[in-house]
């Protein structure tokens, strides 16, 4: 009877093979070949965490989570949107994105709730006020009576022709889009204040922002007189000059109230 054939230096070979496997898994596989292709998918992959992010935030929303706060809802949306566009003003990563909802499919994301809040622009609360909806019948689209002549309403803000009690779906869009942009500029001033922007150069330019976008609504609002006089105090700087530690708190503290202000009186 024949013995089975049995490999010689069964050992030898088999240690080869795992120090050959080790070596393998060792070496570093880079992900992008060049600085570009790295910025790309950094890009890339900061919008796939916006876009959950969103979602998981609006299930919150939805679920009442924030009705003691919807401010602080109602800000970190307007930042997570904002940044989401931002990141799409480079070509080469809008390219890479496609569309939302392609997007979405490729990488597997279930995330209802964030394509429709990014695709609308504004936050749910700004929605909310601009169409008019439950207690905020008397926000930032005019109230539900009143003259339909397209001017200020009792609220402040223009209204389309036609029944005083019907917001066109346009009119709606532009109107919370209004607001959204308003607050993302009070947002915007707030947070350089705190990172310590004290130069002409630096605020001037958010608040003028600020300005031109709360004008667009209302003309007048609880706190906007002391924007208007900051405004004029940083017209009147040099360029080199800068605020002090103590007029920056007081600064914070105006825009603050000119943001709750503003909220207020959208109702």
């Amino acid at each position: 009877m024949s013995t089975p054939y049995t490999p010689r230096n069964t050992s030898a070979v088999s240690i080869a093979l795992i120090q050959q496997a080790k070596r393998s898994l060792d070496l570093e596989i880079p992900l992008f070949e060049t600085h570009n292709e790295r910025e790309k998918g950094e890009s890339i992959a900061e919008l796939y965490s916006i876009i959950v992010g969103v979602n998981e935030l609006e299930k919150s929303y939805t679920k009442d989570e924030f009705v003691d706060n919807e401010e602080y809802y109602t800000n970190t949306m307007v930042r997570l949107i904002k940044q989401f566009y931002l990141i799409l003003e480079n070509d080469e990563v809008k390219q890479e994105y496609g569309d939302l909802q392609t997007f979405a499919k490729r990488f597997n994301l279930n995330c209802p709730l964030a394509v429709k809040r990014i695709q609308t622009r504004i936050p749910a609360t700004i929605e909310r006020r601009a169409r008019g909806d439950g207690s905020d019948t008397e926000s930032a689209t005019g109230s539900s009576t009143g003259s339909n002549t397209g001017s200020a309403t009792g609220s402040g803000t223009a209204r389309p022709a036609g029944n005083a009690n019907v917001e066109s779906p346009v009119a709606t869009a532009a109107t919370g889009r209004a607001i959204a942009e308003a607050t993302g500029a009070l947002i915007t001033l707030m947070d350089a204040i705190k990172l310590d922007y004290n130069t002409k150069e630096q605020l001037h330019p958010l608040l003028t922002d600020i300005v031109t976008a709360t004008n667009n609504l209302f003309q007048e609002y609880d706190g906007r007189a002391k924007l208007v006089q900051w405004l004029i105090k940083l017209n009147n700087m040099r360029f080199d000059e800068t605020l002090s530690h103590d007029e920056l708190k007081e600064f914070l503290w105006d825009v603050d109230g000119a943001y709750k202000g503003f909220f207020a009186k959208l109702g």
